[in-house]
């Protein structure tokens, strides 16, 4: 694999296929390259080259805070409580130089895609929200960023807070988030998010489950809730903890469900693995949901980031290939075969719930390669980024 440049054709060489870019767009594709004069021959062997990883979870508004409030505990409990306490006195631009931080930590890595949820409720308000659009509008070159609105406080006893979630979808946001677990009616709270949904014609992005607790299985009824409207392919359901609680044998049907809803879940290896399994005097559970189980059912599943060094986790450099490696160790996912499946719940499968992420004629030349030639390879060797496209330029990271 290659790359021939000159000022205007750059034809990509892999496995006996050419990209032809122009003007910083993809004009064809061709099986054999064909005699273009080119001005410069830039030889990259056999790394990969790819479209970018995609964060499907993360919380660019509580970046960072790890750094100014320590958790000391480490727990989910003293997590919220610290977050309450912290969110009264954020700034909207404390909140973008954070994120800001974090994105640009993210980009070096080389995520190109991020799925963000924002705190909208009555104590923030839309700060978070307002301060990570302009984000968008900052970072539009490099990144593509989708803003889940999320009620963290709740909203089912506070229907301020409700007010709020609707407002952030007419402000901007692009996806309706929810938080069953805040709530003493959890079915009420999925309702709740469904009719907002129908209403904007938005899809649902829920924490689901997000619990050591094997009692709960808020995942049963938001399957069944999206059956019901016709929501399939359009919910993300996060974290789903409590499934690993459980015998296979005792959730199967809620797996069946899942499947027939054709919901997506995301698992957050480094997050739940921090977090879970605190209460356990012996044997301590990993906290992670069933992956290769879900996997076995043909059940689209993502591998995200969820926090970058805030209350609920110390730990997170914006390095996707980090958190893959996290997942390949709490998923007993070490199999050649795994390892793939690993790089691409952080890579090609997230990367379809974005818009212009396919490489294909037409379509601007963006794409990074990263200095390894097999992707389990990437997983288990950590490559460094070995240069991207950008700009109409290709950009060396050596």
């Amino acid at each position: 694999m290659r790359y021939l440049f000159n000022n205007c054709y750059m034809p990509f060489i892999n496995q006996n296929k050419a990209i032809y870019v122009k003007d910083g767009f993809i004009e064809n594709i061709v099986t054999t390259p064909d005699n273009r004069p080119c001005h410069k021959i830039i030889d990259i062997q056999n790394r990969i080259v790819f479209s970018g990883f995609a964060d499907i979870h993360m919380h660019l508004d509580k970046a960072l805070i790890g750094e100014k409030v320590f958790n000391k505990s480490g727990t989910l409990k003293e997590a919220i409580e610290i977050m309450t306490e912290y969110k009264k006195k954020m700034s909207k631009e404390d909140i973008k130089n954070r994120a800001r931080k974090a994105l640009n930590l993210s980009y070096k890595q080389g995520t190109r895609y991020i799925r963000t949820h924002v705190d909208v409720d009555e104590i923030i308000g839309l700060k978070g929200l307002e301060a990570i659009i302009e984000l968008k509008e900052e970072f539009k070159d490099k990144l593509q960023i989708s803003i889940v609105a999320f009620p963290q406080e709740g909203f089912v006893d506070n229907l301020e807070n409700y007010k709020y979630l609707e407002q952030a979808l007419i402000a901007g946001a692009d996806i309706v988030g929810g938080i069953p677990a805040m709530e003493k009616n959890a079915k009420k709270h999925i309702d709740m998010v469904f009719k907002l949904a129908k209403k904007y014609d938005k899809n649902i992005d829920m924490h689901i489950d997000e619990t050591d607790d094997p009692n709960t299985l808020t995942l049963k009824y938001l399957a069944e809730k999206t059956i019901k409207e016709g929501y399939q392919k359009r919910v993300i359901a996060g974290h789903c903890c409590s499934l690993a609680a459980n015998k296979l044998e005792d959730i199967q049907n809620i797996l069946d469900l899942v499947k027939e809803a054709e919901i997506t879940i995301v698992t957050l290896p480094s997050t739940n693995l921090y977090l879970q399994g605190r209460e356990d005097l012996k044997n301590f559970r990993r906290g992670i949901t069933r992956v290769k189980d879900l996997l076995k059912k043909d059940i689209v599943v993502c591998v995200g980031s969820d926090n970058i060094r805030d209350p609920f986790n110390p730990f997170g450099n914006g390095n996707l290939l980090e958190v893959g490696l996290i997942a390949a160790h709490g998923c007993h996912m070490g199999g050649l075969d795994d390892l793939d499946k690993i790089f691409y719940m952080i890579s090609s499968i997230p990367v379809t719930l974005f818009e212009d992420y396919e490489i294909e004629e037409g379509k601007k030349a963006k794409f990074i390669i990263i200095d390894i030639d097999k992707k389990y390879k990437a997983i288990v060797e950590q490559p460094k980024i070995f240069g991207y496209f950008e700009k109409e330029e290709f950009v060396w990271t050596y």
